[in-house]
């Protein structure tokens, strides 16, 4: 009989995946409502764009500066404070639509969520049960991509049917409940509530093998900032649009979750190449579909490209945190959301580009392209998997 430690559900995990989903709730209900209140407020389109800009620009500068951040907080703590600057600076967005201020409230929560999203994702590979670290990361992923599945595009309709500080006050409080739960998880659990201070301290050949993983995740990220971004005014139909962007986020947690069930039973690395495939089929299919009327293949398309991301995202951090090891999961998971949180900004503006000299077409096209140049540096990653002796399947390497 398997003790409470090596179950996969245990109390602590189950935890900070509903502290995970209070938080990220909180980030996505947001993402589209906070740009709405200033439009209503009389911004334009270009200042309308500067708030999720702010946001995101505060994200990954706070998750640079995480080697000074892990020798101040714990893990544990880092979600209790992301989720302290989330649900606090949410409400005070009510205060004025007007751009200044608005950008400062996205920059604060720009910082909490860096510190939600790096440190939930050490968490999980901290609190996984011996062999499960693939499934614990695919568990994590499906706490972390829910909230944008069910609140993305239910913000928008909240805020316009309550009213917009109704939606703030619900925003906030879903982020503070996560503060109660993160601070329930059991410091023992969490190896007395490791700051990963050897974060900074890694051997560059460590950081070096992080590149690999990280450089064939962020191809996938540039396409889907690009889909996310665009596909709305891309496709002519906005039902289709819309049935897309929630197929493609849907699909992206049910590949997450797949992966992590097979990927504790084969070695890191080995789905980065099928998955990554997918990705750039599904990327391939949304270009050869936008524009027309085929809104049914223009779904399945998008549908396609989020089941190969969600594959590549959970292979990919799965990868570096083995890589990393025990006293490295904080820098694995900061170097894995920059390459996320990076990949999506880069790849709104990438397409943004392609699409002002071509057409939406070409713009999709040339990302389903940046995944093929990838998928070289995935297939060396599957072969290395196949043939490296390496840690237990599921377990962190911890000698690193």
């Amino acid at each position: 009989m398997s003790s409470r430690a090596d179950r996969l559900f245990n109390r602590d995990l189950v935890l900070l995946l509903a502290a995970t989903f209070g938080a990220l709730a909180n980030y996505a209900l947001m993402l589209p409502v906070a740009p709405l209140w200033a439009s209503d407020g009389g911004a334009g389109a270009g200042h309308v764009g500067t708030i999720t800009g702010a946001m995101m620009a505060a994200t990954v500068l706070t998750q640079l500066g995480m080697g000074w951040i892990f020798r101040v907080l714990t893990l544990r703590r880092m979600v209790i404070v992301g989720s302290l600057l989330l649900g606090v600076a949410t409400p005070a967005y009510a205060l004025s639509p007007a751009i200044a201020p608005m950008v400062g409230i996205s920059a604060v929560r720009g910082v909490g969520f860096a510190l939600v999203v790096v440190a939930g994702a050490a968490l999980a590979a901290e609190l996984a049960p011996a062999g499960r670290l693939a499934t614990a990361t695919g568990v994590y992923g499906v706490a972390a991509g829910l909230p944008n599945v069910v609140a993305l595009p239910a913000g928008v309709w909240l805020a316009q049917t309550w009213g917009f500080v109704p939606m703030f006050l619900t925003a906030s409080a879903l982020a503070l409940l996560a503060v109660p739960l993160a601070a329930a998880i059991s410091a023992a659990r969490t190896r007395g509530g490791v700051r990963s201070e050897g974060s900074g301290h890694l051997p560059m050949r460590t950081w070096a093998r992080f590149l690999a993983p990280t450089a064939v995740f962020a191809a996938t990220a540039l396409a889907l900032g690009g889909a996310t971004t665009f596909v709305p005014l891309a496709v002519p139909d906005p039902g289709t649009a819309t049935i897309s962007l929630f197929a493609l986020s849907a699909l992206m947690v049910l590949g997450r979750l797949l992966a992590g069930r097979i990927g504790d039973h084969v070695a890191a690395g080995r789905l980065l190449l099928p998955a990554a495939v997918i990705s750039a089929l599904g990327m391939g299919g949304v270009a050869v579909t936008t524009g027309s009327d085929s809104g049914v293949l223009t779904v399945m398309a998008a549908a396609t490209f989020g089941l190969g991301f969600g594959a590549v995202q959970n292979d990919s951090l799965v990868t570096v945190m083995q890589r990393a090891g025990r006293k490295g999961l904080g820098t694995a998971s900061t170097v894995w959301n920059i390459a996320y949180d990076g990949g999506v900004g880069v790849g709104a503006v990438l397409l943004g580009v392609v699409v002002a000299a071509s057409n939406y077409t070409w713009g999709f096209a040339v990302l389903a392209l940046a995944i093929v140049a990838l998928a070289p540096v995935a297939f060396r990653l599957q072969r290395a998997a196949a043939t490296a002796p390496g840690p237990p399947t599921g377990a962190i390497d911890s000698d690193l």
